[in-house]
C-alpha cells in the first residue's frame, strides 16, 4: 500500500507499470479524472477494450457487480480494466474492502471517490501494491503558480500577469483552465507566450476589465480606472458577482495587512505572506502597501466584510450594481 503524489502516479502509468487497485479520492476532481482517464485510454490497446474494459457508475451498480467484473480473467489480453466512477454513490461500498485485500492480479480496478475520502477502515489491510491517492484542492494563493505550471505542461509560456488574469477570473476550476489550454493548442504553435491580448481574444477574459486589473487599480489608488472597471462589471454581474469580487479583494487587503504587521520586511517574512513570487511582483505589492496606512487597510477590510453580508441579502435589498459602486467608493475614500 502506498500513498503517492499525482506526479508519481502519472510517471508510473506512463512507464507502463499498473497496480491492481487504484483508490482515488479527495476534493479536487481534476487529478482524479486525469489518472482515471489515462488508465481508461492507455492501459489496453483499443482492440482489447470491448472484452476487457468496463466502466461502472456508483449509482447504477452494486458492490457484487464491481467485484464480479474485477475477478473476471482477461480475455486475450494482459489486463482487464474495471473503472468505478462516482464511487461515493455506491451503496455499501464497505463490501469492496475484502477485494482490496486480495485483488485479482491481472485486473486494474480504479475507484474514483470524488468530493470526499474513504474511511481508513474501508481500505484497511488492502494489498501492499494498492495505490492510494488523495487529490487536494489548489489553494487560492497557489492558483496563479499552478496556472503557470499547467501552461508549461502544454508547452506554452505564461507571464505572472497573464496567470493572474486567468486564475482570478476562472477561479479554482482546474478542469476548465486545462481545457482552455487545450483549445489554445489547436490555434497556437508550441512555445507561444500567452499574453493578456491572447487571453482576451481566445478565452474571453478582458485584459482591461477584470478583477485582476481592479485589484491593481485599487492598489495604485487610481479611482478613475477602478470605477471604469466597476462600471464594466455592472453590465455583466453574472460573470462578475460581488461575492467573487469581494473574496479576491479581501484576500488582497488581508495580505497587505499581514505585510504591514511583519516585524521586518525580509524576503523570508514576505514569503510567509505572499508565497514564493518573483521579486518584480513582490516590489509591486510593496508599492501598493506604501500607498495605504495601517488604519486605512483595517477600515477597508471592515468595509469588505460589510458588503459581503449585504451582497448575500442580509440587511440590504439594494441591487448588486449599486452595492459594488458604493463599496469601491468607500474603499477609496
Amino acid at each position: 500500500m502506498a500513498a503517492v503524489k499525482f506526479e508519481d502516479v502519472m510517471s508510473q502509468l506512463k512507464s507502463g507499470k499498473f497496480a491492481p487497485v487504484y483508490l482515488l479520492m479527495g476534493e479536487e476532481p481534476f487529478y482524479i479524472d486525469c489518472i482515471s482517464d489515462y488508465i481508461e485510454n492507455n492501459a489496453l490497446p483499443e482492440s482489447d477494450r470491448d472484452f476487457n474494459q468496463v466502466v461502472l457508475y456508483g449509482r447504477d451498480t452494486t458492490p457484487d457487480e464491481v467485484v464480479a467484473n474485477a475477478k473476471q480473467f482477461a480475455f486475450g489480453a494482459d489486463h482487464r480494466v474495471v473503472i468505478l466512477k462516482e464511487a461515493k454513490d455506491l451503496p455499501q461500498i464497505d463490501l469492496l474492502t475484502p477485494y482490496f485485500a486480495n485483488p485479482q492480479p491481472s485486473t486494474i480496478l480504479v475507484v474514483c471517490y470524488k468530493y470526499g475520502k474513504l474511511k481508513s477502515t474501508q481500505y484497511k489491510g488492502c494489498d501492499k501494491s494498492t495505490v492510494i491517492y488523495t487529490s487536494e484542492p489548489v489553494r487560492d494563493y497557489q492558483l496563479a503558480a499552478w496556472v503557470q505550471k499547467q501552461a508549461a505542461v502544454h508547452n506554452f509560456k505564461l507571464s505572472s500577469e497573464a496567470a493572474g488574469i486567468i486564475s482570478e477570473n476562472i477561479g479554482n476550476d482546474l478542469a476548465r483552465i486545462n481545457n482552455e489550454f487545450k483549445k489554445l493548442k489547436i490555434i497556437l504553435p508550441e512555445g507561444t507566450e500567452i499574453t493578456p491580448e491572447i487571453i482576451e481574444k481566445n478565452i474571453g477574459i478582458s485584459k482591461e476589465y477584470n478583477i485582476f486589473e481592479l485589484q491593481n487599480a485599487l492598489g495604485e489608488r487610481d479611482a478613475d480606472k477602478a470605477f471604469k472597471i466597476c462600471i464594466n462589471f455592472t453590465h455583466n454581474m453574472k460573470d462578475n458577482p460581488n461575492v467573487k469580487t469581494i473574496a479576491v479583494l479581501y484576500n488582497f487587503y488581508s495580505k497587505m495587512l499581514a505585510y504591514m504587521l511583519l516585524p521586518d520586511n525580509s524576503d523570508e517574512n514576505l514569503a510567509k505572506v505572499y508565497g514564493k513570487i518573483n521579486p518584480f511582483v513582490m516590489n509591486i505589492n510593496r508599492r501598493y502597501a506604501s500607498r495605504y496606512s495601517l488604519a486605512q487597510v483595517r477600515r477597508i477590510i471592515s468595509v469588505l466584510r460589510e458588503y459581503d453580508v449585504k451582497s448575500k441579502g442580509v440587511d440590504s435589498d439594494a441591487p448588486g450594481e449599486e452595492l459594488l459602486m458604493e463599496m469601491i467608493y468607500k474603499i477609496l475614500h
